[in-house]
């Protein structure tokens, strides 16, 4: 019996430091030519749907509540795939006092293009199931949906 829970613990582990490595590659990708901040302050997404309908009636909830202190513009996404929304926060504006000017943007964005493609922002949290128990490997999941919202591609 040891003997099993000896190799569980090796595997876990092995993953972990696979993962590690794994993540390391990935963001060393990302810094590379092309993938830093746009040096205007632009952030974009792609979204599915008609464009006019995006903005008719103004824009989704999450947008809207921070539209006041940016510049939008709405164009046909590459390949009729939609289109895309690009944002910045305007110069002289505090983005509703957020600490992360760039992270509020990006989570405004992320929100505004579920609301528009689902009718909802789509959580990880809560589970309908419960409660994970604390796990190594479960504690890297769980820090990786809470830093998701505001990071990463969109």
């Amino acid at each position: 019996m040891a003997g099993k829970a000896a190799a569980a613990v090796g595997i876990g582990v092995v993953s972990v430091a696979a993962g590690l490595v794994a993540r390391s590659l990935v963001k060393k990708e990302r810094e590379s030519e092309g993938d830093g901040a746009h040096p205007e302050g632009w952030k974009a997404v792609t979204v599915l749907g008609d464009a006019d309908a995006f903005s008719s009636d103004g824009y989704p909830e999450p947008l809207r509540r921070v539209a006041g202190s940016l510049e939008i513009r709405v164009q046909p996404a590459p390949g009729d795939k939609g289109f895309e929304v690009h944002a910045r926060v305007r110069e002289g504006t505090d983005l509703a006092g957020e600490k992360d000017p760039g992270k509020a943007l990006r989570t405004a964005l992320r929100d505004a293009k579920q609301v528009f493609e689902t009718g909802e922002i789509l959580r990880a949290t809560p589970r309908p199931h419960g409660e994970r128990p604390p796990t190594l490997l479960g504690g890297a999941v769980d820090k990786a949906e809470e830093d998701a919202k505001g990071e990463g591609v969109l």
